[in-house]
C-alpha cells in the first residue's frame, strides 16, 4: 500500500452499550420517491422493537424512531453515480458503530435512481421529455414529474438540498419535541461524506446554502469526481461519448433490453468472474438497477452531462471558500482511477504549496483501492478507517452552528 499525505494515527475502536439500527426506506423529495438510509445508535434493550418499527416503514412514513440516542453529529452521505445508496449501507453502518454514541448517519440515493417505476419514472415521463428534461406539454399534465430533477446535475443538487432540509426537520421533531429550547433554531453538526460525483454535488450545495455550511464540521471526499481530466485516451473516448449522447443513450438502453432476456444467474456469474464484483449484495443491486432500461437511461443522461460540464481544472475558488469554514479530507485510489486519478492529488498539493487552496485539505492515496471500492468487501476496511481517522482529528461535539459562525459564512460567500 502506498500512502501519501498526513492523517491521524489509527483511532481506537469504540465499545458502546448501544446497538446499531440501520434502516432502508423511501421518502418523496422534489416529487420523486427516493431511497434513503438511516443509521442510529439505539438503546440495546429496545433494538429488536426498533428494528421491527423501521422495517415496517412505507413511502413517506416518518414515524418517530423511538429510543434512538440523540446524535450531536449527523454524517450526511451522497453517493456517486449511479446514485444508489443501498450499496453503501454496510460501509456507513461500520463507520457509525465504531465512532460510538453521538454519531448517526443519513444517506440518500439520487432522484430517479433505484428499482421500480415509481422511482425511475414511467413511459410517459421518459418518452415525452428530451435529454435536457424539457417537455413540449410542460405544465399541461401535472401527473408527469419534472425530469430535470433526475436528469441534470442542477436538479440533483436541488434534490440533495431538499433532502437535508427534510432530515433537519425530522431530527428536530424526533429529538426536540419535548425540549425547552426553540426547536426551530437547533440543528445538529454535519459531516459530509461523498463518493465520486457526489463530491461535486456536496461542494455546490454548500456554496448555495451558507446555513448548511455553517453547521458543517468536516467534509470527506472519497475518490472525488469534481473535475474531468482523465488520461488522454480515456478523455478522448468519454468526451466523444458525451458529445454524442443523443445516440449513445438509446443505443445503451437497447442493449440493456437485449441483455434482460438472459437468465439473471448468467449475468450474475459474469459480474462475479469477469467484472470482479465479489460482493453478492452488490451484484444483486447491480442486476436490479442495470437490467431496467429506464434506470440505465437516467444513469447515462446524468453521467454524460457530468462529463460535458465538469471543469478540467480544480475549482480552487470553491475549495478556498469552503476551506475558510471547515476542513476537508480526500481519499484517492489506484487501479488506475479515471475519475479521480493520482495526478489530481498532486495538482491539489501544488496549489497548496502556492497558497491557492487551503492547507486544511488533507489527502491520502491508497494504491490498492478501486473507485468502486464499495462492491469489494476487502476494500471497505481501509476506507472506513480513513473516515474514522479524519473525524477523530476534528473531535466530537463541535459547536459549529452558532449565530456568529453563520454570519461569518454569509459574509464570505
Amino acid at each position: 500500500m502506498v500512502e501519501t499525505g498526513s492523517t491521524d494515527t489509527d483511532c481506537e475502536e469504540v465499545l458502546s452499550v448501544t446497538s446499531i439500527i440501520a434502516s432502508e426506506s423511501k421518502i418523496t423529495i422534489c416529487g420523486w420517491p427516493t431511497d434513503v438510509v438511516l443509521i442510529d445508535h439505539c438503546n440495546a434493550k429496545h433494538a429488536d422493537e426498533e428494528s421491527a418499527l423501521r422495517q415496517s416503514s412505507a413511502i413517506d412514513n416518518r414515524s418517530q424512531r423511538r429510543d434512538c440516542c440523540k446524535p450531536h453529529t449527523l454524517l450526511l452521505f451522497v453517493p456517486g453515480n449511479p446514485g444508489v445508496v443501498h450499496w453503501y449501507t454496510d460501509f456507513l453502518t461500520q463507520v457509525v458503530e465504531r465512532l460510538g454514541k453521538g454519531y448517526a448517519a443519513r444517506g440518500v440515493s439520487y432522484a430517479g435512481h433505484g428499482v421500480g417505476e415509481v422511482i425511475v419514472g414511467n413511459d410517459d415521463e421518459h418518452s415525452k421529455t428530451d435529454y435536457s428534461g424539457n417537455r413540449e406539454d410542460e405544465g399541461k399534465n401535472p401527473k408527469l414529474r419534472n425530469m430535470k430533477i433526475p436528469w441534470t446535475m442542477d436538479g440533483q443538487i436541488q434534490h440533495k438540498i431538499a433532502w437535508i432540509d427534510a432530515l433537519i426537520d425530522d431530527w428536530r421533531k424526533q429529538f426536540l419535541s419535548n425540549s425547552k429550547s426553540n426547536p426551530s433554531k437547533e440543528t445538529p453538526n454535519f459531516i459530509f461524506i461523498s463518493h465520486s460525483i457526489g463530491a461535486h454535488f456536496v461542494q455546490c450545495l454548500l456554496l448555495r446554502r451558507p446555513d448548511i455550511l455553517a453547521h458543517t464540521a468536516h467534509i470527506i471526499h472519497l475518490m472525488p469526481f469534481f473535475r474531468f481530466d482523465p488520461p488522454p485516451l480515456k478523455s478522448f473516448m468519454l468526451s466523444h461519448a458525451a458529445s454524442w449522447y443523443e445516440y449513445v443513450v438509446p443505443m445503451m438502453t437497447t442493449l440493456v433490453n437485449a441483455a434482460s432476456v438472459f437468465p439473471r444467474r448468467w449475468i450474475d456469474f459474469y459480474l462475479e468472474r469477469h467484472v470482479g464484483l465479489n460482493c453478492p449484495k452488490g451484484r444483486k443491486i447491480a442486476l436490479d438497477i442495470f437490467l431496467n432500461p429506464k434506470m440505465m437511461r437516467n444513469h447515462l443522461v446524468l453521467g454524460l452531462q457530468e462529463i460535458r460540464e465538469l471543469p478540467e481544472m480544480p475549482n480552487d475558488v470553491a475549495l478556498r471558500l469552503i476551506g475558510d469554514i471547515c476542513s476537508t479530507s480526500i481519499l484517492f485510489c489506484g487501479c488506475p482511477d479515471q475519475w479521480a486519478p493520482l495526478f489530481h492529488m498532486e495538482d491539489l498539493k501544488l496549489l497548496q504549496r502556492n497558497s491557492k487552496v487551503p492547507h486544511n485539505i488533507n489527502m491520502l492515496y491508497i494504491e490498492e483501492l478501486r473507485h468502486d471500492f464499495v462492491v469489494h468487501p476487502e476494500m471497505i476496511e481501509p476506507v472506513v478507517r480513513f473516515c474514522l481517522n479524519s473525524i477523530r482529528v476534528i473531535g466530537k461535539g463541535l459547536n459549529v452552528g452558532d449565530t456568529f459562525r453563520l454570519q461569518d459564512v454569509k459574509s464570505k460567500l
